[in-house]
């Protein structure tokens, strides 16, 4: 089934979308929310949230790309989940993986917070790096890998990818001030 079928099937708030949703996108879920959690049971108790996330988003938002709206969406509530679990033990590697990300985000004044705009900024900004710069990207901040994995992945040492990926902080900030989106 298409995705703009799912959508519509949600839209028109039938049961049959959300099967479909679960059908087409249950291994995707799973392997976002396997990036920042271990257990399981966590995965199970995130993926029903994810649905129950879902069909309380749509409608009223329609994502323009379903897969990538399932993986955002997986992505934060594997990471609600994570936090909940973690609250009183803040040294967690992906505590510090995330602060990477906050480091440094410009605020700027301009356009107004829009998820589509944020998400094409983004895609445009990753479509202009070079194929090993942007997997080390999505494989650290989507997928949740530490530095060491991709440094054993990539046959790097770990310097070299937090250089790598410090170098692609950096540009996508400059790229988001120069868009004037601001976060």
């Amino acid at each position: 089934m298409q995705d703009s079928t799912i959508i519509d099937l949600l839209f028109q708030r039938s049961e049959e979308g959300l099967e479909a949703l679960d059908k087409r996108y249950r291994g995707l879920s799973f392997s976002v929310m396997s990036g920042v959690l271990e257990n399981t049971a966590d995965r199970e108790e995130c993926y029903n949230d994810l649905l129950l996330a879902v069909w309380n988003s749509i409608p009223p938002q329609r994502p323009r790309c379903l897969e990538a709206y399932v993986c955002s969406l997986s992505r934060r509530v594997a990471i609600d989940r994570y936090r909940h679990n973690t609250r009183d033990k803040r040294s967690a590697p992906y505590t510090l993986m995330l602060s990477e990300l906050e480091d440094g985000v410009p605020d700027t004044p301009g356009a107004e917070d829009d998820d589509g705009a944020i998400t094409a900024a983004i895609n445009d900004f990753l479509k202009k790096l070079d194929p090993t710069t942007r997997v080390l990207f999505i494989r650290r901040y989507i997928r949740c890998e530490s530095v060491e994995e991709l440094a054993d992945r990539f046959g790097m040492r770990p310097n070299a990818v937090s250089s790598r990926l410090y170098r692609a902080r950096a540009k996508l900030c400059k790229y988001l001030y120069k868009e004037n989106i601001r976060i």
